[in-house]
């Protein structure tokens, strides 16, 4: 049952508000202000592929999408592209309520999106660890929507191979199947490449694991995976994601222990997933069986889901609705605003005459550009170091640089464009790259674990402290720290993060280095492994940003500031 009360009228306060209930947290500077035809309300998440976004129809026409940018390094390569096109043709063959509809796909402007309808819920893996494990009449209830979804995937020859708690939705009306990133059809070529073992090993079945071969049954065994999670808590062959879990998986039989907590509730309920966790796939039920399972079970009544999940459900129904309902203009506001540097004053001051403000604002200049000329280092001394996504940013396919040393000397290229900044942009200079894009998040929720190959939250960035030009009455230039004059192999912004292998990573550690902190005993060697990534939580800690290891706008701001 729905709540039928009318949507109150939308104000700034009740968008932000909704926008945080929806699941989604605020935009950043740089996020795109369209994508093909759709306005961005918010960020969902992101992973090793790309970022989702809430976005609405920029005609204001009605429903709400969930639309992920694939990342640009991706997105560039044709191979991909094309994979792309044939997965988001797979979805488009779907036509059921149990999964969302494919609204459309483009690559335009460098952005190659995918659009699906979005679905007011939480995923099955945040319900049972924000809520708790559901009730036996709950999980039949799963057992039942997500038949008819396995059902309809293979009435189109989809396998959707990657069945999961995280891509399980749940709404108010009924259970949903997500993200097809790495389904398969079945009359098709893999789209993954030949030999990959793609997904979550815990939730993958043993035939997948031990040749390679996934089809509708296989798509059975991880069902009843995440419905023994959405029962106890906990996948049947214990969590993980390591081999110890794969040889569980694809060898022995489900943890005791765990099998007895779902017997102990509800022994009708065991007993089909047993039958679906066999280790051969001819003897677990088919979609079909599963669907009459479920519907005897549940003596054709759709129960409630359990409390506090089902008012977490309402309520983020009710938060799409409020943003259903807006136009695109209205929610402009909802683009956070870049971020004060730390320090600097916040408190709003009276408005003053617009010649006055003309005249302090020339008075400023003139004593920067002073400043400026009479403190800037040399040329040599001075980095490339604009924190500004651009062309600069280097392919991750590129080999990376020579690690950096106290007497590496900059490239032809590399000099030709320090005589452009210096010509052009001295102002950027002045101030060591820390004032560039002045927001955006670092924070991503974990990709998909994957074993042999495969592909792959948000939060504020924080302030980063701006260094100000001062007059001196000295002639001699300030000294260039380390990290700014000795590591100039990269100029963006593009996340960095664990695994990745090119030129942002010898840039990236660097600069840690010259800093202080260890980056392993291989040292700079364009690797982005555990001890880099230990260095880049050790330093967001010190400079008070996000602790999450990814190198994003605000840390390679902080990391190219002079502080």
């Amino acid at each position: 049952m729905t709540d039928q009360r009318p949507t109150p009228p939308y104000t700034p306060a009740s968008g932000d508000a909704a926008l945080q209930q929806a699941g989604a947290t605020p935009l950043q500077p740089a996020d795109p202000g369209r994508i093909g035809p759709y306005t961005p309300l918010g960020r969902l998440g992101s992973g090793g592929m790309g970022r989702v976004y809430l976005a609405r129809p920029a005609d204001d026409s009605p429903g709400l999408a969930a639309v992920k940018v694939i990342r640009p390094e991706y997105a560039e390569d044709p191979q991909f592209r094309r994979r792309f096109e044939r997965e988001a043709g797979v979805h488009g063959r779907l036509r059921t309520a149990y999964a969302p509809e494919l609204l459309g796909t483009g690559f335009e402007e460098s952005l190659l999106w995918m659009a699906t309808q979005y679905v007011p819920g939480l995923n099955l893996a945040d319900a049972v660890r924000e809520c708790g494990p559901l009730e036996p009449a709950g999980v039949w209830r799963l057992v039942a929507d997500l038949g008819r979804a396995l059902s309809a995937l293979a009435a189109v020859g989809v396998v959707h191979r990657d069945l999961k708690p995280s891509n399980v939705i749940l709404s108010t009306r009924r259970a949903h199947v997500i993200d097809f990133g790495i389904s398969q059809a079945v009359d098709s070529s893999a789209i993954t490449g030949t030999g990959s073992r793609v997904g979550t090993p815990a939730f993958m079945s043993p035939e997948y694991l031990r040749e390679g071969r996934c089809d509708a049954a296989s798509d059975v065994f991880s069902l009843a995976c995440a419905l023994t999670y959405a029962a106890t808590g906990h996948a049947p062959f214990g969590d993980g994601t390591g081999v110890d879990v794969m040889h569980r998986v694809a060898f022995e039989e489900p943890k005791p222990d765990i099998m007895a907590e779902v017997a102990t509730v509800d022994p009708a309920l065991a007993a089909l997933l047993a039958g679906c966790l066999a280790k051969d796939p001819a003897g677990r039920p088919t979609a079909q069986q599963l669907i009459d399972a479920g519907s005897a079970a549940l003596h054709g009544h759709t129960p409630s889901w359990h409390e506090p999940l089902g008012a977490r459900l309402l309520a983020r129904q009710q938060a799409a609705a409020l943003l259903e309902q807006t136009s695109a203009q209205q929610t402009v506001h909802l683009r956070a605003p870049v971020a004060p540097a730390s320090g600097e004053n916040t408190t709003p001051r009276r408005r003053k005459k617009p010649y006055l403000a003309l005249a302090a604002g020339l008075a400023v200049v003139a004593v920067a550009a002073s400043a400026f000329f009479l403190t800037r280092p040399s040329v040599e001394e001075t980095a490339s170091v604009s924190p500004t996504a651009s062309a600069e940013a280097t392919s991750d396919a590129e080999p990376a640089s020579a690690p950096p040393s106290s007497s590496s000397s900059p490239s032809p290229s590399e000099t030709e464009e320090k005589a452009k900044e210096k010509k052009g942009k001295e102002s950027e200079a002045a101030n060591d790259g820390s004032s560039g894009s002045g927001g955006g998040t670092d924070r991503t929720p974990s990709a998909t674990a994957t074993y042999g190959g495969g592909d792959g939250g948000s939060s504020s960035g924080g302030g980063v402290s701006t260094p100000t030009a001062t007059v001196t009455k000295t002639t001699s230039a300030p000294a260039t720290p380390a990290w700014i004059s000795q590591c100039t192999y990269y100029s963006g912004t593009e996340l960095t993060v664990y695994g990745d292998k090119n030129q942002r990573v010898v840039q990236v550690q660097c600069m840690l280095s010259k800093r202080g902190y260890s980056v392993g005993d291989a040292g700079v060697d364009g690797q982005f492994g555990k001890d880099t990534l230990t260095a880049v939580k050790q330093f967001q800690s010190a400079k008070a940003l996000d602790v999450d290891g990814e190198v994003g706008p605000n840390t390679w701001a902080a990391l190219r500031s002079s502080t």
